[in-house]
C-alpha cells in the first residue's frame, strides 16, 4: 500500500469542549473504518493535525475536514510519501489545550504555539510525537 502523511493547520470556528469530544468520537470511528492513524492538536486557537494512511483515503478524509464548518483558514504544511506510519497505534490521538507541553513546543517555535510558523514538517511530525505521549 502507498502510504501518505498530510499535516494541515486551521482555525477553529464555533468549537468547545462537547464539540472537541464529539469530533474525536467520529473521526476515531471513521478512521479505524478508513485504516487513517494520526494526532490532532487544538490548543482554542488552532489546529494541527497528522493525518496517515492511503493517498486515496487520506484525500477524502481532508476534503470532509475542508468543508467542514468548524474549520476555516486551512493550510496544508505537507503532504509526503512514507514507508512507514509514525502514529501506527492511534486512531485519533488527541492533544488539548491542557497537555500541550510549552517546554516541547518552545523546542520546535519561538513563543506560543502557532502552526503557521513551524516551517519544517519532520520537526512538526517530531514535536508532535512527543506531546503525545
Amino acid at each position: 500500500m502507498f502510504l501518505v502523511r498530510l499535516l494541515y493547520c486551521s482555525t477553529p470556528s464555533g468549537i468547545g469542549d462537547v464539540a472537541i469530544e464529539a469530533i474525536l468520537d467520529k473521526s476515531r470511528a471513521n478512521n479505524q473504518l478508513d485504516n487513517i492513524t494520526g494526532v490532532l492538536i487544538y490548543n482554542g486557537s488552532y489546529f494541527l493535525q497528522c493525518l496517515e494512511g492511503s493517498r486515496s483515503n487520506v484525500s477524502r478524509r481532508f476534503i470532509a475536514i475542508a468543508n467542514d464548518s468548524r474549520h476555516k483558514d486551512i493550510e496544508i504544511i505537507d503532504l509526503s510519501p512514507i514507508s512507514e506510519r509514525r502514529f501506527p497505534q492511534w486512531t485519533m490521538q488527541y492533544v488539548g489545550k491542557t497537555d500541550l507541553d510549552q517546554s516541547i513546543v518552545s523546542s520546535y517555535t519561538t513563543g506560543e504555539f502557532d502552526p503557521r510558523r513551524m516551517i519544517f514538517p519532520e520537526g512538526i511530525v517530531d514535536m508532535l510525537w512527543r506531546l503525545a505521549q
